[in-house]
């Protein structure tokens, strides 16, 4: 039994051995796999020599348009109000003079006439005494007398010609009865409203036919031919623009009107938090409603020693990459001005190849390159086409 088993062991031992032998042989046979060089991979990046000069600024800001003139149509005495020339109705235009509403007077203009009445019976009754007492005046008394007519306002009293004259025409009650008159003359005329300038009625609270007091709002009026738009301008901008700077105006569809500054608040609005700029809009045959928005472009203050820089190349609110000798650099920058996509700044040496684009993953001392390097066209092809070749293994 031994030697059987040493028998077999030693049969296993020769088969392992060969095994072994066999592998190496057929291992040394293949040929080694090539061993690819690796590509240098170069960053390259946008830069710009830093150069100042004079930048002009701007603000860019929103709003909506409002007529430059409204009134509210108040009922200043009682009655039933009527329409004028035109329906009283929402978006009726008028000219100016024209009337827009009246409110019946037929009891006023009665009361006025009989009033008048009363005036010249007692300006009568005292002819014969200015005639004896004052003829030296007596001629014009009895002018104005005859010049009176009940439709028509009264005409100015004449001139007294002495302390006395005065005296008999005030115990007379003639001055009290003539600014009597004169006071409902006025109140007369308030019982029809003409148009203050060209319009359109933009609001009706009460209709045609109804009976309005005195004080009631009967509706709105806005002057169609001169609007501004009304805009919302930071805290932080406002300082930049000033008044009478001329406006690009522009509207969703690509419409564009031109402008002016023709006030500027100085307070600031407790709803956005910023203050109300108005923009005198000059108008064009192109349409333009009030309450439309529309956005505005104003020039502002210019910078002297300044130059733009892309918004998206500031990291870390005023740090920017340079280049310097193929490694990028991170350096510190003076912001004079942020704008919607670009900020104006100083602070670099001039000359200095400032880096104008985003940067993932860029550190201090990184190394890079210039893009508009003459190689640069080539090693990027080259890395597009190992990042693809790349992806075709995977």
């Amino acid at each position: 039994m031994k030697v059987r088993q040493i028998i077999i062991v030693g049969i296993g031992l020769v088969i392992l051995v060969g095994s072994f032998a066999a592998s190496g042989i057929l291992s040394g046979m293949k040929e080694p796999p090539k061993k690819e060089t690796p590509v240098e991979v170069k960053k390259y990046v946008k830069t710009q020599p830093v150069k100042y000069g004079e930048v002009q600024t701007n603000v860019v800001a929103f709003g909506r348009v409002e007529t430059a003139e409204a009134l509210d149509l108040i009922a200043e005495v009682p009655g039933r109000m009527f329409p004028g020339v035109k329906p009283l109705k929402e978006g009726q235009s008028f000219r100016k003079g024209t009337l827009v509403f009246r409110v019946d007077d037929t009891e006023a203009r009665l009361n006025l006439q009989s009033d008048k009445s009363n005036f010249l019976r007692d300006l009568a009754a005292i002819l014969p005494d200015l005639k004896i007492d004052f003829s030296d005046n007596y001629a014009a008394w009895e002018a104005y007398f005859q010049s009176i007519q009940l439709d028509k306002d009264l005409p100015p009293l004449p001139n007294y010609n002495t302390n006395k004259e005065k005296t008999f025409l005030a115990t007379k009650n003639i001055f009290s009865q003539f600014y009597s008159i004169k006071s409902k003359e006025a109140n007369l005329r308030k019982h029809r409203f003409y148009a203050p300038f060209d319009g359109n009625i933009s609001m009706i609270n009460i209709q045609s036919g109804a009976f309005v007091n005195a004080g009631n709002n009967i509706g709105r009026f806005i002057r169609s031919n001169r609007l501004e738009l009304q805009v919302d301008v930071s805290t932080k901008d406002i300082e930049w623009i000033q008044r009478n700077t001329p406006v690009t105006i522009t509207s969703e569809g690509g419409n564009q009107w031109k402008g002016a500054i023709s006030r500027i608040g100085e307070y600031v609005n407790p709803e956005t938090q910023s203050i109300d700029v108005f923009i005198a809009i000059q108008r064009t045959d192109k349409p333009l409603y009030d309450g439309q928005y529309l956005t505005a472009d104003i020039p502002a203050r210019k910078v002297n020693n300044g130059m733009i820089i892309p918004r998206n190349a500031i990291f870390n609110s005023d740090e920017v990459f340079v280049l310097q000798d193929s490694l990028l650099k991170v350096k510190q920058i003076n912001i004079l001005r942020f704008n919607e996509e670009t900020a104006v700044f100083n602070g670099l040496t001039e000359g200095e190849d400032l880096v104008i684009e985003p940067l993932i993953n860029a550190h201090n001392n990184m190394k890079a390159y210039k893009a508009d390097n003459p190689d640069a066209k080539k090693d990027i092809d080259l890395e597009n086409k190992t990042a693809q070749g790349k992806l075709v293994n995977n």
